[in-house]
């Protein structure tokens, strides 16, 4: 009887200190997989569904086809649009630092899952030299983003369930480039005093309580409305313009009209038009960030900076910090 019970103890001992280990350790991978050190080489929620003979081979197969995804969404996110595809013969897994599971469902044959991606900068920048791509990686600061449709009754702004705010925010929420953009918002004191017609006249006040209120850098107004042609047709006239933090307007990044035979061919085919425009604001804005901040290794300067130091933690973290800088050649 006694052994009895002292089995029962150490039975019950080992499964603590099992379920301790476990825990130890899944900390410690959990850990292992930090944020990249450079944001912009780090790709998110690449989804994957692979079926084959087995979940094994499903499961490779899952992970190959997520790193692929993620190749190309990076190489989209970096460099400058090319008018010929590129063909990459390499094994991607060369190219990055770590692969993480976000979640996953599978069967005896099926594997569905979404990853992370981090890729390790070097390998990556040996890539695009090899192909001879221009790159940029650095991001913006906070861009809002201000959709106003101009309509019968008048302009509308600040409607979540107006389509071209709903398209908006559907857009921005899939964006995966190098400028931080969010949609405006504002509460009811900012509704009631601001002058949609002074902002769209570039009224240097009423655009800094937009971009004050939303605490941005940048505001980015989206404007379309349906007009009335000389020849009696109807168009869709889109446009976006830029401000900087003091409300002052630095340029018109995108101007369309689009015509239709009717007022009807226009309503039906508005929603399609207007998420045509949006995407090609997005395009237009991304490319012309890349190419203004394209990564010219060849070009130094040299910048003196002065870091108060009062601790000796505070030295060994500035350290930390400029060695991670992707700009940063020496100090």
């Amino acid at each position: 009887m006694l052994l009895v019970k002292i089995n029962q103890s150490f039975i019950k001992l080992i499964i603590f200190t099992l379920f301790n280990i476990i825990f130890f350790y899944q900390n410690c991978f959990s850990a292992d997989f930090k944020d990249c050190n450079h944001k912009a080489f780090y790709v998110k929620n690449v989804r994957s569904d692979v079926t084959s003979e087995t979940i094994v081979k499903a499961k490779i197969l899952a992970e190959n086809q997520a790193l692929y995804s993620a190749l190309i969404r990076l190489i989209q996110r970096l460099t400058l649009k090319q008018k010929e595809k590129i063909k990459f013969e390499i094994d991607i897994r060369n190219l990055i630092n770590f692969i993480k599971i976000n979640n996953e469902a599978n069967s005896t044959n099926r594997f569905i899952a979404s990853f992370d991606v981090c890729f390790n900068r070097k390998a990556i920048i040996k890539l695009f030299k090899s192909f001879n791509l221009s790159y940029a990686e650095v991001y913006s600061l906070p861009i809002s983003v201000l959709p106003i449709f101009g309509s019968p009754r008048g302009y509308v702004l600040f409607d979540k369930n107006h389509v071209w705010k709903k398209l908006w925010l559907k857009n921005i929420q899939n964006y995966d480039g190098l400028l931080k953009f969010k949609i405006s918002k504002a509460n009811l004191h900012l509704k009631r005093n601001l002058k949609v017609k002074k902002v769209l006249n570039s009224e240097k006040n009423e655009i800094v309580k937009i971009i004050e209120f939303n605490k941005a850098k940048r505001l980015m107004i989206v404007v379309s409305e349906p007009v009335l042609l000389k020849d009696g047709n109807f168009g869709l006239k889109t446009y976006s313009r830029l401000f900087n933090k003091k409300g002052e307007f630095d340029s018109t990044l995108y101007s369309n009209l689009k015509k239709f035979k009717s007022y009807n061919a226009a309503f039906i085919s508005q929603k399609k038009q207007l998420e045509k425009e949006i995407k090609e604001i997005l395009n237009i804005f991304s490319e012309s960030w890349k190419k203004n901040n394209l990564f010219k290794e060849n070009v130094l300067t040299q910048v003196n900076l002065y870091v108060p130091i009062e601790r000796k933690n505070d030295w060994s973290r500035f350290i930390f910090l400029v060695n991670n800088l992707p700009i940063c050649k020496s100090f």
